[in-house]
């Protein structure tokens, strides 16, 4: 009777499981298509993880953070996988914060849904027509810290002029840019 409860219970919680991960593919889809990406990259775990951190604009370390939690709970290290799941969950705080910029709305209650109920947000921000993304917003590597403006300013290697955003070559010295 009792084994016959749990392996019912596990069967619901394994089904229930299932549904989150197809919800937050199908959102998943829907949100890197409005970013540009291709809709097939939500499907493979880890990689969706890696497309999302660039899509938000982050540096590429956030994905190892943002998956550190996952991969640390299968080892069953004592105490690391604790602190890995804190450091996924600001991972995360962090790569909906920037995604909300960039889809020009209230960032704050994007991320902290986007932390704690990711499949369902992914869901409202992919298939909703209010929330167009926009490439061009500027936003932080580092999600809420840091300069949002990030200086594209282009130098001279040779003497040092400040060059023009579309030159080739230096008006000064004649050095190619590369």
């Amino acid at each position: 009777m009792i084994t016959s409860l749990i392996l019912g219970g596990s069967i619901f919680i394994l089904l229930l499981v299932i549904a989150l991960y197809v919800v937050y593919v199908i959102g998943l889809w829907k949100l890197f298509k409005k970013a540009g990406k291709q809709g097939w990259e939500a499907i493979i775990p880890f990689y969706n993880t890696y497309v999302l951190v660039e899509i938000s604009g982050l540096n590429w370390w956030y994905f190892l953070i943002a998956i550190s939690g996952t991969i640390l709970g299968m080892l069953k290290i004592n105490g690391l996988d604790y602190v890995a799941n804190i450091a996924t969950l600001v991972a995360r705080f962090f790569i909906f914060w920037n995604i909300g910029k960039k889809m020009n709305q209230n960032h704050v209650p994007i991320a902290i849904l986007g932390t704690f109920f990711s499949p369902i947000i992914a869901m409202v921000l992919g298939l909703s027509n209010n929330y167009q993304f926009d490439n061009t917003v500027s936003v932080s590597p580092n999600g809420p810290f840091g300069s949002e403006n990030t200086n594209n300013e282009k130098y001279c290697l040779g003497c040092g002029v400040k060059l023009k955003p579309d030159a080739k070559f230096c008006e000064n010295c004649g050095k190619k840019i590369d």
